[in-house]
């Protein structure tokens, strides 16, 4: 079963024990982090209760979870482009990172899709699309191992801050769908 997968769960069993909004957020982002001890809890609920929605509306904060997903990807992208040109990588690195480029590309798109199926009351294909972007990084670190299994990845910080900012519109559309 695929990471995304496993995710969808987690949230769906907490979300449905959880009864409001605070202890939502505060119970997902606690299961999130023990699922990946990358993600620090603190991170999870900063950027669940700290960052200031741009409307009380739910819709409009999951929106802008994405669009600063959306911005992370695409910064990531222009950082893989300069990559491309640094003539200090060799040919199978390089290929890793063409790979990488087409994936966060791909997702990018993906992301938009996962817009449109939510403003139209899509929830179900919303989530599916964000979740299946969680595997973009996860895919993308992997393709840097090397066959003595080192991962030699130029994209680590990068892929590891796609992945945790990816958990919060997880986060919101699981409250979303709880409460709407």
């Amino acid at each position: 079963m695929k990471l995304s997968a496993y995710l969808i769960i987690i949230f769906s069993i907490f979300f449905s024990q959880c009864s409001s909004v605070s202890n939502l957020v505060s119970e997902a982002c606690m299961e999130a982090s023990k699922f990946d001890q990358g993600l620090s809890y603190d991170f999870c609920v900063a950027h669940l209760f700290n960052w200031q929605p741009p409307s009380s509306n739910v819709e409009d904060y999951w929106v802008k979870s994405i669009q600063l997903l959306k911005s992370n990807g695409t910064n990531v992208l222009s950082f893989i482009s300069k990559l491309l040109n640094d003539k200090r990588f060799d040919e199978r690195t390089k290929d890793s990172l063409k790979g990488c480029f087409d994936s966060y590309k791909d997702t990018m798109s993906e992301l938009d899709a996962a817009v449109v199926a939510f403003k139209a009351k899509d929830l179900d294909t919303a989530g599916i699309k964000v979740s299946e972007s969680l595997d973009t990084p996860l895919i993308c670190q992997r393709s840097f191992n090397d066959p003595k299994g080192r991962n030699l990845s130029p994209l680590t910080s990068q892929n590891n801050a796609y992945f945790k900012l990816n958990v919060i519109p997880l986060v919101l559309i699981q409250i979303f769908t709880k409460h709407s």
